[in-house]
């Protein structure tokens, strides 16, 4: 194991021997400690630099003493300004960092220095290129501490030792300082100094081994150029850290209009579940049960409490308690009625059944926010509709317990008002708390600020809270006010005064894309002639005769059959993808030898779409891996692994039954899966990592021409293959061509055009 020295900055010597190391260090990693997870509202309470493998330092900003934050001072100077002196002197290095979007907007927001032209590498964003999924099985897959751990050996640490016992030394001292260290909330910075001295400079030190190992890793497989000048580190810099950094304006005054509304209708789609329930006497029936169930008449308790509220009885409640006082000499005092008789004797044939039903019923609804039951118990409803209304689940747990979900509501919708209900009651509940509360409690000042993670997918494609914004329906896809809500809310994205938005969405981006990657020319024909997509695959695999693809003839296929191609869209990019006979059989609900009609049909009509998804095949086999068009990789060992020792003999049926009885089902179905798997996931990524870059690519460019040309306008927001970029409105003219021309000549692709026409737009919605 390699040695270690970390240094604490606290003296004249230490901080003249930080600067010497970082003059002497041409790489540097840094990383910064702070008080909130807010790079625009929090403290930096210190930060830790490593030019040298093994050697790391700390300087400390803040320290956390008497309940608050202190500035800390060095022979006699802040620590503060000497740490933004020391900071500037980073712009000369190449900088090393894990997260840097993190370290770079907070040192920007603190410092004041904007650290981005420095940046040389993210190791997070490193590990993704040459390891898709990272650490997977240590945690969070591009953690630092997950990575360190996966290649401990290799770095030449004992990286799950230290890592343990650093963090039940920091953990200690958080909560001996009165600290929080939940996962929500982990106040590093109520730890003692030189604790988190070392848990800091660990981390740089960390980082550093951890790029020179993985960089070795790039080198060999020939992309660096990939990494650093073509795609993975230009787009960081240039579009994803000022994407996360700008954030976007939001529309608060309709969205706060919008929570009124949906909650009207909350309420009111409520009610008219319980009347609709109640009109069932099964259900009135079950609901006494229920109520009389969980609130017997006893004379002592909950239930006697409530009978005496609602039978107006004169008598007094404790100003401590508020309740009833019920003793001997009490209740003998009261006049002469069945309640006294009841309260006396226990005996519950004093009272009548209403009483009884009355007395339990209003308990109950206590328990159910004020109705007769829960409309979002799943556990209840579930209750009604097997036990009381006799319905057959659809599903059930691992434990045998009937599912009353989504797909069960759906199931009965038609037949069930109550149940048509709920589903919307339903969906207008996720609307509210998915994105009408979660925009208005993470708004800051108007704004909110999205995270795009670069390695938030093995293709390449952005990991976003903005990829979860529903897209906007049509006509009859949903109820008519479940649309309504759905297709405003991205219009609570807007643009700044005097800006607007372009809103760019790629024309059949996968499609074309497949076209150009499979190589068929009876696929590029489409887009060359015009031709609607799936009903030129539905023409094709069908063998369809007096019909058109062509949107504009008298016989297009849409007009005179749309089921056809309705049904297209569940294999056109399927099977290209690897999908089965069997598995769309089950998609299309349709008989397994139908389905296989459908698959040969394609591929007979596609014949070198066929070739591609043999040479694929054939190619991750042989090497374990496969390449899009632009060189990002997706590594497939489990492929040529199981290819070397079993051959193809998995994908036969017969012989998976034979094998079963040698290793058993469970290891024969898991090889299946995994193999059956690789072999379809090195035709999806070619497809998918291929439309990822090209979108990056083109934002990339567009922000390089906007600053080329003095545009007042940055790409904001990636969404799938949309990009959404904020202009001046003085620009838009000039923004618009720029924003074209990268849009669909960054990347060309071979044999078929990119289209990308911008909408000018103020927000999200309308230009979509």
């Amino acid at each position: 194991m390699q040695q270690k020295s970390y240094v604490t900055v606290n003296s004249k010597e230490t901080i003249k021997e930080l600067l010497q190391h970082i003059r002497d260090s041409e790489y540097v990693a840094y990383d910064t400690e702070t008080d909130s997870l807010n790079p625009r509202k929090g403290n930096i309470i210190g930060f830790s630099i490593s030019g040298e493998v093994g050697k790391g330092f700390y300087m400390p900003i803040k320290v956390y003493r008497d309940g608050a934050l202190h500035d800390i001072e060095i022979e006699g100077r802040l620590a503060n300004d000497l740490g933004k002196s020391i900071v500037s002197k980073l712009l000369e290095k190449k900088l090393i960092m894990h997260n840097a979007s993190f370290d770079v907007r907070f040192t920007k927001s603190y410092y004041g220095i904007n650290l981005l032209p420095a940046l040389y590498a993210d190791t997070g964003l490193l590990v993704h290129t040459v390891k898709e999924e990272g650490a997977f099985g240590y945690g969070n897959p591009f953690g630092l501490k997950p990575i360190a751990m996966m290649v401990q050996k290799e770095i030449g640490l004992d990286v799950e030792k230290d890592a343990n016992e650093e963090q039940l030394a920091l953990k200690a001292s958080i909560k001996a300082n009165g600290g929080q260290i939940s996962k929500e909330n982990f106040e590093i910075f109520k730890a003692d100094q030189e604790i988190l001295a070392m848990y800091a400079a660990a981390d740089t030190d960390l980082t550093l081994r951890i790029y020179f190992h993985f960089l070795e890793i790039l080198k060999q497989e020939g992309l660096e150029k990939f990494f650093f000048d073509e795609e993975v580190m230009p787009l960081y810099k240039e579009v994803t850290i000022p994407m996360e950094e700008h954030g976007v304006r939001l529309n608060i005054p309709l969205i706060e209009e919008t929570k009124v509304s949906i909650q009207k209708d909350l309420l009111k789609y409520g009610e008219m579940v319980v009347e609709e329930l109640l009109k069932e006497s099964k259900i009135r029936a079950w609901v006494i049960d229920r109520a009389v169930e969980a609130y017997p008449p006893k004379s002592k308790g909950t239930f006697t409490q409530r009978l005496l509220e609602q039978s107006n009885v004169n008598l007094v409640k404790s100003e401590k308690t508020g309740k009833f006082t019920l003793n001997k000499s009490t209740v003998a005092g009261m006049p002469e009625s069945p309640i006294k008789n009841f309260l006396m004797t226990g005996d519950t044939t004093y009272l009548t059944k209403q009483q009884i039903v009355k007395t339990s019923l209003s308990l109950w609804k206590d328990d159910n926010d004020g109705k007769f039951f829960n409309i979002q118990s799943k556990d209840q409803l579930g209750k009604i509709a097997f036990d009381v209304l006799g319905l057959t689940p659809l599903s059930s747990t691992t434990k045998g317990k009937a599912q009353f979900d989504e797909d069960m509501i759906q199931s009965i919708s038609d037949k069930y008002v109550w149940a048509k209900y709920i589903r919307i009651y339903n969906k207008l509940t996720k609307i509210k708390s998915a994105y009408i509360d979660r925009f208005l409690d993470q708004s800051e000042d108007g704004r909110f600020y999205p995270y795009f993670k670069q390695n938030g997918t093995v293709s390449g494609r952005y990991g976003s809270d903005l990829q979860q914004l529903p897209k906007p329906l049509e006509e009859g896809q949903d109820e008519q006010i479940v649309m309504d809500y759905t297709n405003i809310i991205r219009a609570f994205f807007i643009c700044d005064d005097g800006y607007k938005l372009l809103d760019t969405d790629y024309q059949s981006l996968e499609p074309r894309i497949f076209a150009a990657v499979a190589g068929d020319q009876g696929l590029k024909d489409i887009f060359a002639n015009g031709w609607d997509f799936y009903s030129t695959i539905a023409i094709k695999t069908e063998k369809l005769e007096g019909v058109s693809p062509d949107t504009k003839a008298p016989n297009y296929l849409k007009k005179l059959d749309p089921v056809k191609r309705q049904t297209a869209k569940s294999y056109s990019l399927g099977i290209a993808y690897g999908m089965s006979g069997y598995a769309l059989a089950m998609t299309l609900d349709v008989p397994t030898k139908e389905a296989d009609r459908l698959v040969e049909g394609y591929l007979d009509g596609f014949p070198d779409l066929r070739r591609w998804r043999e040479d694929s095949r054939a190619f991750v086999k042989a090497n374990g891996y496969i390449k899009n068009k632009v060189g990002r990789i997706r590594h497939l060992p489990v492929a040529k692994e199981i290819y070397e020792s079993m051959g193809d003999r998995l994908m036969d049926w017969r012989v998976r039954k034979d094998l079963e009885r040698e290793y058993g089902v469970d290891q024969v179905n898991s090889l299946y899966r995994d193999y059956r798997n690789a072999l379809n996931n090195c035709l999806n990524f070619q497809i998918q990592s291929f439309a990822a870059s090209v979108v990056n690519r083109a934002a990339v460019q567009i922000n390089r021409k906007f600053r080329s040309e003095n545009i007042r306008g940055q790409v904001i927001a990636q969404i799938h293959d949309q990009l959404i970029c904020q202009v001046h409105e003085e620009d838009t003219k000039r923004a618009c061509e720029i924003v074209q021309e990268c849009m669909e000549n960054t990347t060309k692709l071979d044999g078929v055009d990119l289209i990308a026409e911008p909408e000018v737009t103020i927000n999200f919605r309308d230009g979509h």
